[in-house]
């Protein structure tokens, strides 16, 4: 077993749980009320939310897959790189739309799962 990325399937859950709960009553909720926005673009970032959804739980599996019953390095990198990149993107977001890092914290979420990847695929 490898526990870095048994800890990445962990971090993934608990995102994927806030995600659902916490991120739709905050989130998604005031969107979907929003009587400025036409329906298109309020049901395409509803889309968009459930595709974060279905990736965040697909990663808490296959990262669960990789450090109990399979390693695999390409799907290990894949994995990493997805929460990597998503740090980035917050990152970038907070960076160039000026937002206060913990008023954004998508970043923290996927900061330690792509560490937690990472660190798996190089000490594991």
């Amino acid at each position: 077993m490898n526990g870095f990325l048994l800890a990445a399937a962990v971090v993934s859950l608990l995102t994927f749980l806030v995600h659902l709960f916490w991120g739709g009553y905050d989130i998604i909720n005031p969107l979907l009320k929003a009587s400025d926005l036409q329906d298109m673009p309020k049901l395409t970032a509803y889309y968009g939310w459930h595709i974060v959804t279905l990736v965040l739980l697909a990663m808490t599996c296959a990262y669960a897959y990789v450090a109990f019953v399979q390693p695999d390095v390409p799907l290990t990198v894949m994995l990493t790189s997805i929460a990597a990149a998503c740090t980035l993107l917050s990152v970038v977001l907070i960076v160039t739309r000026q937002l206060q890092p913990l008023d954004y914290p998508q970043w923290a979420f996927f900061l330690p799962i792509a560490l937690f990847g990472a660190l798996g695929l190089i000490l594991g």
